[in-house]
């Protein structure tokens, strides 16, 4: 191309296109207006899919996201609005499902292919002898984020109900950018050197050592809230000046506070036949222990990328109605 391409004249078809004709040489080139739209590139990037997170607290204990598993299989409209629920809210139920062992990974499916860790490419999620994960046993676990020892965590949690007959065990979760917003309303200092300082993440077992540091609270470079890595399980010493220890931990112990506060917390009982999914690297997920003595409680787990759901959604968009 010459290295003084320009465009010489500029005008709007009669079909509603644009025609640009280039100088120096004088060629014409028509694009279609639809053309355009789907290449109209960065309109969009500011939030996923042009659409800000709707933030939430307490109050969705009694108005939690959710749809049919029949309507989202047999329509590509309702199978569209969930998804744009689970993207908005970051937290989403599917009621009605197959119970049968595996089904989580065919659920999966109508979003994109489930993606594997260090714990497979499913896991159970029960009391089992000698776990390696707290997750596998019957104690209550502080709301957390999945695997923020791994340099890109997974995007999506899926935790399929097979069995919750058990007393106890109820879900709880919190909007990690409601409870960022919080911090930084209530101790800005703590909220910027959270933003600013990275922390060590490490798991090791007989098979595995995947450590990684990175912020509490990341910010993209627009400075706005990216997602929340929180998991003191995982938490490695914090190899930081020693000066700016202390200060560490008592940001992380005022953010940690900010999360357990009950106006944040939603709290949800899963039962047989629901698919729990939310956004890991934004709502955090814990449990209320329970006993194993009174009942039997199985769940089915795995992980998605946010690129798979993004590109559903906009797959999706091509042929719904305009809105």
């Amino acid at each position: 191309m010459p290295p003084d391409l320009g465009a010489g004249s500029v005008s709007i078809t009669d079909a509603g296109g644009l025609r640009v004709q280039w100088q120096p040489e004088g060629h014409v080139s028509d694009y279609d207006s639809d053309w355009l739209r789907g290449h109209r590139g960065g309109a969009d990037d500011a939030v996923p899919c042009g659409h800000a997170p709707a933030t939430w607290g307490a109050e969705l204990s009694e108005a939690m996201p959710g749809a049919d598993h029949d309507a989202v299989t047999s329509s590509d409209g309702a199978l569209l609005d969930w998804l744009r629920l689970l993207r908005d809210f970051g937290v989403a139920v599917l009621r009605g499902t197959p119970r049968e062992p595996l089904s989580v990974l065919a659920l999966a499916g109508l979003i994109g292919p489930a993606r594997a860790t260090n714990f497979g490419e499913h896991f159970d999620v029960l009391s089992k002898q000698e776990p390696n994960s707290n997750a596998y046993t019957a104690l209550g676990l502080p709301c957390h984020t999945d695997l923020p020892n791994w340099e890109r965590p997974p995007d999506y949690q899926l935790l399929h109900c097979l069995r919750n007959d058990a007393e106890g065990g109820d879900s709880v979760l919190v909007d990690g950018f409601r409870a960022a917003d919080e911090l930084r309303r209530r101790e800005p200092a703590a909220y910027r050197l959270l933003t600013r300082f990275p922390i060590d993440f490490r798991f090791q077992d007989n098979e595995s050592d995947i450590r990684f540091r990175a912020p509490t609270i990341g910010l993209d470079e627009a400075g706005t809230l990216a997602e929340v890595r929180f998991n003191f399980a995982v938490m490695d010493a914090i190899s930081a000046p020693p000066e700016r220890v202390g200060a560490l931990c008592r940001a992380l112990r005022a953010f940690g506070a900010v999360i357990r506060d009950p106006a944040l917390e939603c709290r949800y009982r899963l039962g047989p036949g629901e698919l729990l999914i939310f956004d890991n690297r934004r709502v955090l997920h814990g449990r209320a222990a329970f006993d194993p003595r009174t009942g039997g409680r199985h769940l089915q787990g795995c992980y998605l990328d946010k690129d798979q759901l993004l590109s559903r959604i906009r797959v999706l968009e091509r042929s719904a109605p305009l809105q």
